[in-house]
């Protein structure tokens, strides 16, 4: 019976469907159809996942125990687990009088392929070869179902995707192309060959710069077990020598050829397979005829009868919060884990989630991971990991707005967040603590200390809680309680307490979180005006407090505010507006030496750690800055424009408060509103007079009015 072409096959399908509804109809024996599928691979067992939830009886025929252990487990399908060749597939077919056979075997089994194709061919039985997408892309980033496997044409293009990778090489493929592969970046360090026991094979390999430690001579051929032993020896010397690498995100690969049944090939995808590394294959499959597994879907839903309404064929996405290690999944999220198709995540989470045997997709780059939902219409069920619980600091969120509009059903299943395990682990109640986070951010974790008893922040590097001891003390928090919880739940859990003194030397995991009590804690004001005894001055001019109270008051600031102080004095304006906004960032800009000291010591004695002293005259200083939401220029040193200028093209929508005391600068202001078609302004004059002790006598004495412009 020749083979069909993918188009032959969706053309026929309904008249093949025809014929046996007719024939159901007729003799009433086909009302349930019996298929057998020859798997072992990816495609196979979602095939498999597939119709065991159809009105059908299944069949699946894998060569090893290894595969049939990946199959998932229904009434309606049976499993055998050993190789058969062309006479028994005959027999097997006569026997169970299946209606059609599904050939989802690797791309390189021509063998097994060739073997079921005449069976299927001397049985008169439908054949139908279900083929690999990804069978042809060299790219190692691809958003493959089958990460695991590479394919490339040659040695060069093999040289060049190694290229682009880290970790330990395996290479299976003799010593004549170790030359090439040697040209691998740190050769030398990462390439591992096996070769046959042969003197001049290990002199040639020692020529060219590989330890001895690094070449296994040994007779083939090699079973699994001996291929899985290599991998694990190979992972072990390398873990050894790079004490601070992690296999996880950059693993070992196999390199092979395509040397058949008798060259140990499918011993070595079946090793790999089974400690889950990546395999790089030279040389493509046979190109063949047949169907992708988003087209057999189709193919097979009409030809059982079964069409997917739109409800059902919405694919789902769960979101899963782990907690922080895999023995704190919630009993519904592991029977999430158990049924769905695929599973996303970062290389630690997949680590966590490897014992459920399920394709992964490894990323933590949510665009990236909408691709690649959007373009696998063969997976109904997405699950996708993230550590702790999903609402608190998590990647979720952004994965929920990348999700936004597109044809998905989000399920959300909450974990246990690390900040309510350590807090309930070292007594402490978590209602009234403070929460920040500095994973992948930036916090002024002093600004939040000072108006919090309690403060609780997630730590990002190793070096976290020692820099934030060391700003504790540097601005007077010497006095603070400190508890660190670090590799929470893992092996090597850590949890100590003490004075911001006794961290100043100490590294934790990156995976850390640090407690602060403040025992003299002030609560934020709600209002503007610090004293103007609160700053030192020296001889630098200053904006005095009532000024101060109305210019931040026209700033009207946001909690996430960046605000420019430009020409910043004594940094008051600046010092205030920090504590107004601790989850934003504010830049005093001055030029004169003693009022960036003044600055400095202002923001230690003040506590505000979220700003920033940037030493030179606007706008050549602004460059380098992210474009500010706030701005208020209290002097410009003859610039004026040309900072207005910058701000309004970095960020049209900032708004500006400027003060002046002279009428010419106002009459400049005015131009360049028109000039520059600026916002309509807001003009207030102000004059302040304050009282002043003379004998017993209280005299008001007046300040200099000044202007104060908003735009």
């Amino acid at each position: 019976m020749p083979l069909l072409s993918g188009y032959d096959m969706i053309a026929l399908y309904p008249l093949i469907f025809m014929w046996i509804s007719k024939i159901s109809t007729d003799e009433e024996i086909f009302t349930m159809k019996n298929i057998l599928l020859f798997a072992g691979t990816t495609e196979g067992r979602l095939l498999a996942e597939f119709l065991i939830h159809q009105p059908v009886r299944l069949h699946t025929a894998v060569a090893t125990s290894y595969g049939a252990s990946l199959l998932p487990s229904a009434p309606s399908m049976t499993v055998s687990s050993h190789r058969m060749n062309e006479a028994q597939i005959i027999d097997f077919i006569q026997q169970q009088h299946f209606d059609l056979v599904l050939d989802a075997t690797h791309p390189y089994a021509s063998e097994a392929s060739a073997n079921i194709s005449g069976a299927c061919a001397s049985t008169q039985v439908p054949y139908l070869r279900i083929l690999r997408d990804c069978q042809t892309s060299a790219d190692t980033s691809s958003n493959s179902i089958h990460p695991s496997e590479i394919f490339v044409d040659t040695t060069a293009e093999a040289v060049d995707c190694l290229n682009h990778q880290e970790g330990p090489v395996f290479l299976t493929t003799g010593s004549k192309t170790l030359p090439d592969f040697m040209e691998i970046s740190n050769a030398s360090d990462r390439v591992f060959v096996r070769i046959l026991p042969n003197a001049e094979m290990l002199a040639a390999c020692m020529s060219l710069g590989l330890p001895a430690s690094h070449i296994f001579c040994m007779q083939g051929p090699f079973d699994v077990g001996m291929n899985t032993a290599t991998i694990q020896h190979i992972c072990r010397l390398w873990e050894k020598d790079h004490p601070d690498s992690n296999l996880s995100e950059t693993p070992l690969y196999m390199v092979t050829k395509q040397s058949g049944r008798t060259g140990g090939f499918d011993e070595k995808l079946e090793a790999a397979a089974q400690a889950q590394v990546p395999v790089l294959i030279i040389g493509h499959p046979v190109r063949e005829n047949g169907l992708s597994l988003s087209e057999s879907y189709h193919w097979l839903s009409n030809w059982i009868g079964t069409f997917p309404s739109e409800s059902t064929a919405k694919q789902t996405v769960s979101l899963i919060g782990t907690g922080m290690c895999a023995d704190q999944l919630t009993l519904e999220a592991d029977r999430t884990l158990k049924n769905c198709d695929v599973i996303i995540g970062a290389g630690r989470m997949l680590q966590m989630a490897e014992h459920y045997h399920k394709p992964t997709f490894c990323s933590y780059n949510y665009p990236a991971i909408t691709d690649y939902m959007l373009s696998h219409p063969e997976y109904q069920h997405f699950a996708v990991l993230f550590s702790g619980d999903i609402g608190f600091y998590s990647g979720a969120a952004s994965l929920r707005r990348c999700l936004e509009g597109q044809p998905f059903k989000i399920e959300a299943f909450s974990g246990i967040s690390s900040p309510i395990h350590f807090l309930n682990t070292i007594g402490k109640t978590w209602s009234d603590v403070h929460l920040i986070s500095c994973h992948g951010q930036t916090a002024s974790v002093i600004s939040h200390v000072r108006c919090h008893a309690k403060t609780l922040a997630l730590l990002g590097k190793p070096d976290d809680a020692a820099n934030i001891s060391q700003k504790m003390i540097d601005y007077g928090l010497s006095n603070v309680r400190l508890y660190i919880g670090a590799d929470l739940k893992q092996p090597d859990e850590q949890i100590i307490s003490g004075s911001p003194a006794d961290f100043l030397e100490q590294t934790f995991s990156a995976l850390s979180l640090i407690y602060i009590e403040n025992p003299n804690a002030e609560p934020l004001p709600v209002t503007y005006g610090l004293s103007d005894d609160a700053f030192i001055r020296g001889k630098v001019p200053m904006t005095k407090s009532e000024i101060r109270s109305v210019v931040l008051s026209k700033l009207k600031l946001t909690k996430n505010a960046i605000l420019f102080d430009i020409g910043a004095g004594t940094g008051s304006i600046a010092i205030e507006a920090a504590q107004q906004i601790p989850d934003g960032r504010v830049y005093a800009i001055e030029r004169n030496p003693d009022g960036l000291d003044l600055i400095k010591e202002n923001s230690l004695r003040l506590q505000a750690d979220n700003l920033t002293i940037v030493s030179g005259t606007a706008p050549e200083s602004l460059d380098a800055l992210p474009a500010a939401t706030h701005a208020f220029i209290g002097g410009s040193a003859g610039h004026l424009k040309e900072i207005l200028q910058l701000l309004y093209s970095r960020n049209p929508e900032i708004r500006v408060v400027i003060t002046a005391i002279t009428l010419e600068t106002i009459g400049q202001i005015m131009a360049l509103q028109k000039e520059m078609a600026l916002p309509e302004p807001e003009i207030i004059q102000i004059q302040v007079s304050s009282a002043k002790k003379a004998g017993p006598y209280h005299l008001m004495q007046g300040q200099n009015p000044v202007y104060i412009v908003s735009f």
